[in-house]
């Protein structure tokens, strides 16, 4: 026997995290980790190359800082 992980995302309403709980135990699978976190309903924003670079470093560098938990934008995935 082979032992494999694998690592998922479940995003639901925080209401119903007891019973995304509930479920993932009743499959027999193992939950790591869980937690709530508030997902921006807002129109994500296009940017330029050189924005994007620009904005990249930014929250790089917010990233780097142990003084800083997470760091969110609302910028569009890269295409």
């Amino acid at each position: 026997d082979e032992n494999v992980t694998v690592e998922i995302s479940i995003y639901g309403d925080y209401t119903a995290y007891g019973q995304i709980q509930k479920y993932i135990e009743e499959k027999g699978y193992e939950l790591v980790s869980g937690g709530f976190e508030q997902i921006p309903n807002v129109d994500l924003k296009e940017v330029t190359a050189e924005q994007r670079a620009t904005l990249d470093k930014l929250t790089g560098m917010l990233e780097d800082d142990e003084d800083v938990t997470n760091v969110y934008t609302t910028l569009a995935p890269e295409a």
